[in-house]
């Protein structure tokens, strides 16, 4: 996964269950696309891995029904690369 590739969330999402129920937003769920804004490898969980690089973040700007939607800071295992293709590349 790169910065600028098509991706589809594989599970359900939202910025913050709490204040998106209260007001009676529901969670994206898996199956809409987004493009990658963001990639940040952290040192989280490093300790518990044989490569000893920790958790990676991502950034996604999702189009969902209701209009665009950022995705900031979800694991990046909430993702799929559905189209690699990048900005500027044909």
């Amino acid at each position: 996964m790169k910065v600028g590739d098509i991706v589809t969330n594989i599970m359900s999402i939202r910025s913050n269950p709490a204040v998106n129920e209260s007001t009676g937003l529901k969670p994206i769920e898996a199956g809409n696309v987004g493009v990658v804004l963001d990639i940040r490898q952290t040192d989280l969980n490093a300790e518990y891995r044989k490569s000893g690089k920790g958790d990676v973040y991502v950034d996604v700007l999702m189009s969902t029904p209701s209009g665009p939607w950022k995705a900031g800071g979800y694991l990046k295992g909430f993702f799929k690369v559905v189209s690699g293709a990048t900005m500027g590349e044909a």
